[in-house]
C-alpha cells in the first residue's frame, strides 16, 4: 500500500502543469511606464516569485485591445481607460498607478504660438480615439478652440512623433517624456503649448495636483481569479518606482538596455530627471483623484463609479 501510494504521489507531481506565466503588454519604453520594464530588468518580478512574460505593442489603444481581447492578462496602459471602458458597461481594473501626471506635453511646430492657431490645422497623437487625443481635446476647449476645429493624425510615440513634427507632417503633436526632450532639443523654437511634467505644469492645464495616468490594468475576472500574482507583480512595480526615485538619472539610464534606449543619453537624462518628482510614492488610486480624471474626461454616465474601477493591495 505504501508503494503504491509512493508512487501515485510521483504521478501527480509529474503530472502537475507549472503556473502559466502572466501575459503583461506594454508599450514601446518611454518614462511613462519605465516603472513596469524595470520590475522585470532588475529582476524584481522573479524575486516576488511572479513568472511575467512581455510583449510590446504600439500605444495605449492597442494595449487596451489586448486586455480586453484576452490575448494579454494584464496591460500597462492608462487610468482613463478603466473610467471609459466603465461607462460602457465593461470592468477593467487597474491595480498599481505608476505616475501622478499624464507627463506629456503640446508642442507646436516653429511659426505656431498659440492654439487659436491650430484652428484648421492637423495635430499629432498617439493613435485615435486615445487618452492623448481626449488630453488634446481638453486643453483646446479650456482655450475656447473647438476640437471639431482641427485635424488629428496618428504619429505614436517616440521616434515616430518626433519625426512627425520634424517633417512637418503635422503641425502640433501631443509628445510624451523622451520625445519632448529630443524635439525641443532639435528645435528649440517650437512653442510648448502644454506641459505636464510637473506638477506646476500639471496644474496650469487640470487644475489639479494629483492625476492618475500610466498604471497596470487587468479585466476584473483576471484580478478575481489571480490575486496573487496581481498583488506580486504591483510588490515588484512598486520597489522599481522605489529604486528609480532613489538612484541618480544617470544610474537609472544604465540600467535600460541599449536598445530599448530612446535617442541620445543627454535626452533620455533630461525626461529621467523631470519624470522622477512625479513617479508614485505608493502606488495607491485615491478616489477623489480618480473622479477628478472622471470630471476632465467629461463622462457623465451614472453607471460609472469609480470605487469599481481601481483597487489598491495591501
Amino acid at each position: 500500500m505504501k508503494r503504491f501510494l509512493f508512487l501515485f504521489a510521483i504521478l501527480l507531481v509529474g503530472c502537475a502543469q507549472p503556473p502559466r506565466p502572466v501575459r503583461l503588454v506594454l508599450q514601446p519604453t518611454s518614462t511613462n511606464i519605465y516603472p513596469s520594464y524595470f520590475a522585470s530588468w532588475l529582476g524584481f518580478y522573479k524575486e516576488e516569485g511572479v513568472d511575467v512574460e512581455i510583449s510590446q505593442v504600439a500605444g495605449a489603444a492597442k494595449v487596451l485591445e489586448a486586455v480586453v481581447g484576452g490575448s494579454a492578462d494584464v496591460g500597462g496602459g492608462v487610468y482613463e481607460s478603466t473610467l471609459q471602458l466603465a461607462a460602457e458597461g465593461k470592468s477593467i481594473v487597474c491595480f498599481i498607478s505608476l505616475i501622478r501626471s499624464p507627463n506629456f506635453a503640446i508642442i507646436a511646430v516653429p511659426g505656431i504660438k498659440s492654439y487659436s492657431e491650430l484652428r484648421g490645422k492637423t495635430i499629432g497623437v498617439t493613435s485615435a480615439g486615445s487618452p492623448s487625443q481626449a488630453y488634446l481635446n481638453y486643453a483646446l476647449k479650456m482655450a475656447g478652440v473647438d476640437p471639431a476645429a482641427v485635424s488629428v493624425a496618428n504619429i505614436g510615440v517616440n521616434a515616430t512623433a518626433v519625426a512627425a513634427l520634424e517633417h512637418h507632417q503635422v503641425d502640433a503633436g501631443v509628445l510624451f517624456g523622451t520625445a519632448i526632450t529630443s524635439y525641443l532639443a532639435r528645435k528649440p523654437d517650437a512653442v510648448v503649448l502644454a506641459d505636464t511634467r510637473t506638477i506646476e505644469g500639471l496644474r496650469a492645464v487640470f487644475h489639479v495636483d494629483d492625476y492618475p495616468a500610466s498604471c497596470l490594468l487587468a479585466r476584473r475576472e483576471w484580478l478575481d481569479a489571480n490575486p496573487d500574482a496581481a498583488r506580486k507583480m504591483a510588490r515588484a512595480v512598486l520597489r522599481s518606482l522605489g529604486w528609480i526615485r532613489a538612484h541618480s538619472a544617470e544610474e537609472v539610464l544604465a540600467k535600460i538596455p541599449q536598445e530599448a534606449r530612446i535617442g541620445d543619453s543627454a535626452m533620455e537624462l533630461a525626461a529621467i530627471r523631470l519624470a522622477q518628482p512625479i513617479y508614485s510614492i505608493d502606488g495607491r488610486i485615491n478616489k477623489e483623484s480618480a473622479e477628478g480624471v472622471l470630471a476632465i474626461l467629461g463622462l457623465k454616465s451614472p453607471t460609472v463609479d469609480v470605487a469599481n474601477t481601481f483597487v489598491n493591495f495591501k
